[in-house]
């Protein structure tokens, strides 16, 4: 989910420490200007000095034919991204992606076909995994681990349940994996309560996804980033437009968040994986919604934003199918 980029000049930490300082120094009250500043001193501090030399700002994108902005042009986007920048000078968030430490967040499973695997998915019970309706496809098996290359536990998987109202556009893109076997080696993930997803401004996006913009390298090792929220329920507005048909987003249904800092992004398989929000104890992360597909405002098919479906919506449908018992 993280883009790969060159060997770095200087530790990636203290590049973004020293970034965050500049953009906070000089860009004012402007949370756009503090964005374009951020990105744009670190990614050149992450240049060779030869390279450096032919650094030259970076220019805003065009925004999209169809579209009159994109999600980094939306200012509740913009001003949770700042406040999430600021907050990772305490140490414990991160901004530009990273891989998962081998034996955290075990309840990130990948999920795949005989063949292949091709999505993410989150354990929510010792039997049930959550993930993407448009993964049905690739759903006969999860893998729990780090690195679907290396070695890990896999399980099979029984009964697929896709939401009854799912729409292959996207919509109601939740499917319950019932396993073959209880997993009992891994605690399975609490949800989030709907007052909680509602006043998030920030998530912690987890998959074994791509990490290339088009989608097409590196799959197969779990990763995360802190992304801003733009619409936790799909319900305000950008650009004269209800959010609903700004970024294609279902009210009530679905949250909109990402394209964070330096082009970090949930990406091609990815879809299903957690998106976590804080809980009230400390170190304590909740299912707050399940990675769908890209905003209809996106003009890249990772990199530009997400839309991300709801625990909270669909929780009486999940305790309503046969074999499913949530803690």
């Amino acid at each position: 989910m993280a883009a790969k980029r060159k060997a770095t000049a200087r530790p990636a930490d203290e590049a973004m420490q020293a970034a965050i300082e500049y953009a906070e120094k000089y860009a004012g009250k402007d949370d756009s200007l503090f964005i374009e500043m951020l990105n744009e001193h670190y990614l050149r501090s992450q240049q060779p000095p030869a390279d450096r030399r032919r650094t030259i700002a970076i220019q805003p994108e065009p925004p999209p034919p169809t579209r009159s902005f994109q999600i980094y042009s939306d200012p509740r986007y913009l001003e949770n991204a700042r406040q999430l920048a600021r907050r990772t000078q305490g140490g414990y968030r991160v901004i530009g992606g990273a891989p998962v430490k081998p034996g955290e967040f075990l309840d990130c499973v990948a999920v795949g076909s005989d063949a292949q695997w091709g999505c993410t998915g989150t354990l929510i019970a010792a039997n049930v995994v959550l993930t993407a309706g448009h993964c049905a496809d690739f759903a006969t098996r999860v893998f729990i681990g780090s690195d679907v290359t290396k070695a890990g536990k896999v399980v099979a998987v029984k009964k697929r349940v896709r939401h009854p109202k799912y729409h292959r556009g996207g919509h109601n893109d939740v499917m319950v994996l019932v396993l073959d076997a209880p997993v009992t080696t891994v605690k399975p993930r609490g949800l989030a309560a709907k007052t909680v997803i509602d006043k998030a401004t920030d998530g912690r996006v987890m998959g074994f996804g791509h990490t290339d913009p088009m989608g097409r390298f590196g799959y197969g090792r779990k990763r995360f980033v802190d992304i801003p929220v733009a619409s936790p329920a799909c319900r305000g507005r950008i650009g004269g437009q209800d959010d609903r048909y700004a970024y294609g987003c279902d009210p009530g249904l679905e949250l909109v968040a990402g394209r964070p800092m330096l082009e970090r992004d949930s990406c091609k398989g990815d879809s299903g994986g957690p998106f976590y929000v804080e809980g009230k104890k400390d170190g304590e992360w909740l299912l707050a919604a399940a990675t769908s597909r890209a905003t209809d405002s996106a003009m890249h098919e990772c990199g530009d934003g997400g839309i991300y479906a709801r625990v909270d919506a669909c929780r009486a449908w999940i305790d309503s199918i046969p074999g499913v018992t949530l803690p």
